[in-house]
């Protein structure tokens, strides 16, 4: 009689410990979504609900994926350019364009400095401005030890302009083109 009742309070025992895992797990797939690392949040979710098939929590975030991955990605970028800090730089009358270049090299330049060649980050700056407001406005810059997204938002800030990351591109418009 005493091994059934044993077994009982062990298996009672475990309950909280597995509640804690698949949270535990839960908080690691928000974490990755954090990170913009969908396929990371993915897993972490499946294994919560593989642990408590009730986590409803789970269960919502793992439904939201599919529609919320490009979103997900796209703040990995801007997370991704905000880490990169650029030593130093010295814009003066360049236009947008000419601009964008060189922080995109810059930004290359650092990232493969930190990351190693193959892992460098390319913030792939595209203009989107089919009326032509920023064509040739000149902006000049010059800071030391920033990170690279904030360069980019003082840059944007000179000539009116926003900027939109999505998943494969940091792509820069016209404030009026919102």
């Amino acid at each position: 009689m005493k091994t059934p009742a044993i077994l009982l309070s062990l298996a009672l025992a475990a309950v909280p410990a597995l509640a804690d895992q698949a949270d535990q797990y839960y908080r690691l797939g928000m974490s990755a979504i954090q990170q913009g690392k969908p396929d990371a949040a993915e897993a972490a979710f499946k294994k919560a609900l593989k642990i408590r098939p009730n986590h409803a929590q789970a269960r919502y975030q793992l439904g939201q994926l599919p529609s919320q991955a490009d979103a997900i990605k796209a703040k990995r970028r801007a997370s991704d350019l905000a880490q990169i800090q650029l030593p130093s730089i010295d814009f003066r009358d360049v236009t947008v364009n000419e601009a964008l270049t060189a922080l995109n090299k810059m930004v290359e330049e650092e990232s493969a400095k930190k990351n190693g060649k193959d892992k460098a980050l390319v913030p792939n700056f595209m203009v989107q401005d089919p009326k032509g407001e920023l064509g040739d406005k000149e902006v000049t810059l010059r800071l030391k030890n920033v990170p690279a997204k904030a360069a980019l938002d003082y840059l944007l800030q000179q000539v009116g302009a926003t900027v939109r990351y999505d998943e494969h591109a940091t792509v820069v418009r016209p404030a009026s083109a919102k």
